[in-house]
C-alpha cells in the first residue's frame, strides 16, 4: 500500500526593508529623523546660496533697455525702449535711467542691451548729422556703377585714391593710395555715399575728388 508523501512546507515570504523597519519603530523613526534633517539641511543651503547671490549682485536699479534692435539714426521712443530693473553692479555709469525725449540713435543698439549715453546722437541732430562721430565732417563721394561697393549706413570704408597718368606724370608717386581709413558711412543714395571724414582730412578728400578717382573699399570685421 502506497503511503502519501508528506506535504512540503510553504516557503516563508521575505520581508521587505520597509516592513522590517516598521516592525522596529525606534529604528524607523530614527531613519525618518535623519531623512528630515537631510532635507532641511539641503533647503537651508539652497536658501543661503540664493541670499549670497542676492548680496553679491546688490540692489537693482531702473535702466533703459532696447526691446528690439535699433539701427543708427532710428528714433528712440517707447516703441523700441523700456525701463527695466537690473543689478546695480552690472549697470554702466552712463546708462540711461529714463526714456530719452526726442533723440535718435548715434550707433547700433542690440535688442536687450542697456542703453548708454554714448549710443545717442547729439541733442537735436537728425539724419547724417546725427551719425557723425565727434571731430568728423560729412563728405559725399559720388557712387559709380561697378566701382562703388554695396554699402549701408554704419559700414566702415577706406577712401582710396587712384591717380591717372604715367609714373613720370605723377612724379614717381604710386598709382594709388589710401587717403582715409575706416570712415563711417552715414548716408547712402543712388548718386552718392556720404561718409564721416576726420576734420583734418576733409580738404584733402575734396581735392582728391576733384583731381583723381576716389574709390571706396568696404571693410569687414577688424
Amino acid at each position: 500500500m502506497l503511503r502519501p508523501k508528506p506535504a512540503r512546507p510553504l516557503p516563508r515570504r521575505r520581508r521587505g526593508p520597509v516592513l522590517a523597519l516598521r516592525r522596529r519603530p525606534r529604528l524607523w523613526w530614527a531613519l525618518v529623523a535623519v531623512l528630515a534633517l537631510a532635507v532641511g539641511t539641503a533647503v537651508a543651503s539652497a536658501v543661503e546660496r540664493a541670499d549670497a547671490a542676492r548680496r553679491a549682485w546688490g540692489t537693482t536699479v531702473p535702466v533703459v533697455v532696447a526691446t528690439e534692435a535699433i539701427a543708427p539714426g532710428d528714433a528712440l521712443s517707447a516703441a523700441v525702449l523700456a525701463v527695466e530693473e537690473r543689478p546695480a553692479a552690472l549697470v554702466p555709469d552712463s546708462a540711461l535711467r529714463a526714456l530719452p525725449a526726442d533723440r535718435v540713435a548715434g550707433a547700433a543698439i542690440a535688442a536687450g542691451e542697456v542703453v548708454v549715453a554714448e549710443r545717442l546722437a547729439g541733442e537735436g541732430l537728425r539724419g547724417p548729422a546725427a551719425l557723425l562721430p565727434p571731430g568728423t565732417r560729412a563728405v559725399a563721394v559720388p557712387a559709380e556703377r561697378g566701382l562703388t561697393p554695396p554699402v549701408a549706413v554704419g559700414d566702415a570704408v577706406d577712401v582710396v585714391v587712384a591717380l591717372g597718368g604715367s609714373g613720370e606724370d605723377r612724379g614717381g608717386a604710386p598709382p594709388g593710395f589710401t587717403l582715409v581709413e575706416a570712415a563711417r558711412v552715414v548716408a547712402v543714395s543712388d548718386e552718392a555715399v556720404t561718409i564721416a571724414v576726420p576734420r583734418a582730412d576733409t580738404a584733402r578728400v575734396a581735392v582728391a575728388l576733384g583731381s583723381g578717382v576716389v574709390t571706396l573699399a568696404l571693410l569687414g570685421e577688424r
